[in-house]
């Protein structure tokens, strides 16, 4: 294909975008200015609490946004509206995901509600690994005999089973930590990499396995 047929198509595809309501332009730009200034879409609630609608009417705002080739929707992922013409080029490439970064969970409150999202985090997607990943901040030196230290975002895959041994992010208390999952004649328990803390065999849950990390060191 030459790149003048690039050209006439690329055209193409741009002239027979149909034209947005007004509706659907306002929406189209909370969005975008939601990115912008937060660096993470809205949700349909609060998209739905800026126009004065239900839920129900804005749904099918950002259908009709898909269906003209304005906004596309991560299956699975809260927050998952993606403006296409702000997709970067570096999560445009088929081995780059976007995964939600979850912060502390509120009493109560589901561990994966959109209002515990902070942010996202593009990775690149691992090769031997399936399944919906999200990630985390560590918090606290509970972890540094395995150079896991604070402020490192962890890549999580999401499970509720592991092995001995195994790194995991579980709910304890109401509240998020990273451990190693063992196992002493059966009974699991959460293990500390740092000499200084004891086991903690209190019941939790597991949400995932630790499979990556990420690490600024310009806060190191």
């Amino acid at each position: 294909m030459s790149l003048y047929t690039v050209y006439l198509y690329i055209v193409f595809l741009y002239t027979n975008m149909e034209k947005l309501t007004k509706k659907q332009s306002g929406v189209l730009d909370f969005i975008k200015k939601s990115v912008e200034t937060r660096s993470y879409p809205p949700t349909y609630k609060e998209i739905a609490e800026k126009f004065g609608n239900n839920v129900n009417a804005i749904q099918q705002v950002i259908i009709a946004l898909v269906k003209k080739g304005y906004v596309e929707k991560t299956g699975g992922v809260a927050r998952g509206l993606r403006v296409k013409e702000n997709i970067a080029p570096a999560q445009a490439k088929s081995n780059i995901i976007t995964i939600p970064l979850y912060g502390n969970v509120a009493a109560g409150e589901p561990v994966f509600a959109d209002d515990n999202i902070e942010g996202y985090v593009a990775v690149e997607k691992p090769g031997r690994t399936s399944g919906t990943m999200f990630a985390v901040t560590v918090r606290g030196d509970s972890m540094i005999e395995k150079r896991i230290v604070e402020k490192d975002k962890l890549i999580v895959r999401k499970q509720n089973t592991a092995n001995d041994g195994d790194i995991v992010v579980a709910l304890l208390d109401d509240e998020v930590t990273v451990k190693l999952f063992k196992k002493n004649g059966g009974r699991p328990y959460l293990q500390p990499a740092n000499s200084r803390y004891d086991p903690i065999r209190k019941p939790f849950k597991i949400l995932g396995i630790v499979v990556g990390l990420l690490r600024d060191y310009t806060t190191v």
